[in-house]
């Protein structure tokens, strides 16, 4: 679009190179004559930018306008806005990377500055600094707050030559002292040098108050309080003017006080020379307390009350004895209930008193006697167990006090019956002296089962109690004797009762025939006592199976035992378990049929044992060959002794093999 002097141009004057189309439309596509002729300035040596409208509009060409605020990095402000001219500041014709520094256009006037002269004082060439106004160069201020001694109090109005009078600002002490050494060496009110004072002024003096300085004591070793606080002048504590090391001890300073106190007389009374222990205020130096807990002997009940003058009467303090007889002997010898020497108490009287209970003491019986009181004895008087005024060493057995009650008892007589004297056997409780409980438990007889409910006389009708018999035939005889199922005597049975009864199972007892040289086992086990002593015989009873088995093995056919030559030895084959069936061991000591060849090669006995009432005549040829005998005699051509009947067959061949 048009505006401006392109309006009023004539489309050859833009267009004179018969372009139209694709025409360029940056400015410098028909200006570059005109950028390349610009001599104030210069644009292409200064490195302007050939985008033209940056300064140039379409109406006004010549002249346009450089905007330094938005086009560089260094906007222009206070004078620098009045230049007439570029050329005032890039007289060099240096436009592009010009340098922003202050002191890049005015070094000239940092050298000759001489208040301070800038160049010798160490002072920075960053001018912003102390001249942060464009508009004026003179009358800039220096913020000694931005320094490493911000000023205060008098130095803000103090000049610079007051402090930098010697020239030296660059590294300028800051110590007080640096400048106030004379102020420290004269100083009188005290002096300082020779009170050892530090030469660190800030201590007591500021900015603001130099002279009159305030010296805080409680920075020291030595805090003031009380009447310490409002002491006129340092001079009444340090008039010997030590202030350096000077000693913090109370006594330090009132010595004499101590020496001349008379209640009491410290010196002679070994008080010590902490005044503080007993006087703790600074306010007040009388009425000091002192206290008593802090002793070996700490103060209660009625000592609380008691002056010093009560206990301390022989002016001793230091090294008084502690122990009550230290004091209370008179006491102690004057005692009557009971009296305390004779019974040979102890003079602890801490034991039975307390500072609140002197009269009327408590001996605790507990843990003061190896007899502590229990049940109706804690109810007792003294006078109850000691009539005899026996205190020390008195026995403490039950039957030193009840003697008469153990020869008195008649259920059962004690004395006569050999009881012991030791009451408290069944005698448990002292709250109660009759309804003792004799524990038979703790005798070499403990009662179990039926024994527990019958009376001492069920047992002890015979008033026999020490050395009883504990055997249960000793009271069981007659029951022994008279026993029919068996006749315990008849048959020899042991009169150790416990071997079948127990004391909750009398009759019927149970008698253990594994204990015995014939174990129970098999139907043996179900089979009643008659069934096997009908002939009441117990006690050396065979136990061969024979002995009972006798009818059996003679009626035995199958084979009939009697006639084959079978042993009585019944077990061989028979069990307790299983009688008929009996197993035969034939292949165990005799001939294999269970096993080997013969395993299944026959039906019964018979087969081999034709004659069957002679088990040892046995056939073996009726199966051999059945009854080839030559064919035998061929298989045996050659052998030696060979002979054609059972006998021999088994005399070679006696495993089948």
């Amino acid at each position: 679009p048009l505006t401006g002097a392109h309006i009023t141009a004539t489309c050859t004057q833009c267009h004179s190179d018969g372009v139209y189309k694709g025409k360029p439309t940056a400015c410098a596509s028909c200006h570059q004559a005109d950028y390349t002729a610009s001599t104030n300035p210069h644009h292409a040596p200064a490195g302007f930018s050939t985008l033209c409208a940056s300064c140039h509009t379409t109406t006004k060409w010549p002249g346009g306008t450089y905007n330094h605020n938005t086009q560089t990095s260094f906007p222009l402000t206070g004078n620098h806005l009045t230049v007439a001219k570029c050329i005032d500041c890039h007289g060099d014709k240096v436009y592009n990377g010009k340098p922003t520094t202050c002191v890049s256009c005015h070094l000239t006037d940092y050298n000759n500055t001489t208040t301070p002269k800038h160049s010798t004082s160490g002072f920075s060439t960053t001018c912003q600094t102390c001249h942060t106004s464009t508009t004026t160069w003179l009358g800039a201020v220096f913020n000694h707050n931005n320094t490493l001694f911000p000023l205060t109090g008098a130095h803000l109005t103090a000049t610079c030559l007051q402090c930098h009078s010697d020239g030296v600002y660059k590294g300028k002490p800051t110590a007080c002292v640096s400048c106030h050494v004379a102020d420290y060496n004269a100083s009188t009110n005290p002096h300082h040098a020779a009170a050892g004072f530090t030469t660190l002024c800030a201590s007591c003096h500021t900015t603001t108050q130099w002279p009159g300085g305030t010296y805080d004591h409680s920075k020291t070793l030595f805090p003031l309080t009380g009447n310490h606080l409002t002491v006129a002048k340092c001079i009444d504590c340090h008039s010997d003017k030590v202030y350096k090391g000077k000693l913090t001890t109370c006594v330090s300073c009132h010595l004499t006080d101590y020496n001349n106190t008379t209640t009491p007389k410290h010196s002679t009374s070994g008080f010590s020379t902490t005044c503080q222990t007993c006087h703790t205020s600074t306010t007040t130096w009388l009425g000091a307390v002192f206290n008593h807990n802090n002793t070996l002997f700490p103060l209660t009940g009625a000592h609380l009350t008691a002056t010093c003058l009560q206990c301390h009467s022989d002016g001793v303090y230091k090294g008084k004895p502690t122990a009550c007889a230290s004091c209370h002997q008179a006491d102690y010898n004057a005692s009557t209930n009971p009296h305390h020497a004779a019974a040979g108490f102890t003079t602890l009287c801490a034991s039975c008193h307390t500072t609140t209970q002197w009269p009327g003491g408590t001996y605790n019986h507990n843990t003061q006697t190896s007899f502590p009181l229990s049940g109706n004895h804690a109810t007792a008087r003294c006078i109850d167990c000691h009539s005899d005024k026996v205190y020390n060493g008195k026995p403490t057995t039950c039957v030193s006090c009840h003697l008469t009650e153990y020869n008195n008892t008649t259920n059962p007589k004690h004395s006569t019956s050999g009881f012991g004297t030791t009451c408290q056997t069944c005698h448990t409780g002292f709250t109660t002296w009759l309804g003792a409980v004799f524990n038979h438990n703790n005798t070499l007889f403990p009662i179990t089962g039926a024994h527990l409910t019958a009376t001492c006389v069920d047992c002890h009708a015979d008033g026999v109690y020490k050395g009883k018999p504990t055997a249960c035939a000793s009271c069981h005889q007659p029951e022994y004797n008279t026993s029919t199922n068996p006749h315990h005597a008849a048959a020899g049975f042991t009169t150790l009762c416990a071997t079948c009864h127990t004391t909750t199972r009398w009759p019927g007892g149970i008698y253990d025939h594994s204990k015995t040289l014939f174990p129970l086992t098999g139907k043996h086990m179900s089979a009643l006592c008659i069934d096997c002593h009908a002939d009441k015989v117990y006690k050396g009873k065979p136990t061969l199976c024979l002995s009972c088995h006798q009818t059996d093995w003679n009626n035995t056919t199958n084979p009939r035992h009697s006639t084959a030559a079978f042993p009585t030895t019944c077990q061989t084959c028979h069990t307790t378990t299983q009688w008929l069936g009996a197993t035969f061991n034939h292949d165990g000591p005799y001939f294999p049929i269970y096993s080997g060849k013969h395993k299944g090669e026959w039906t019964t006995c018979a087969d081999c044992h034709q004659v069957s009432s002679n088990y040892k005549q046995f056939e073996c040829i009726l199966c051999h060959e059945h009854n080839n005998k030559a064919s035998v005699d061929a298989d045996h051509r050659g052998k030696s002794g060979y002979q054609y009947n059972s006998a021999k067959c088994y005399a070679c061949h006696p495993r089948g093999d």
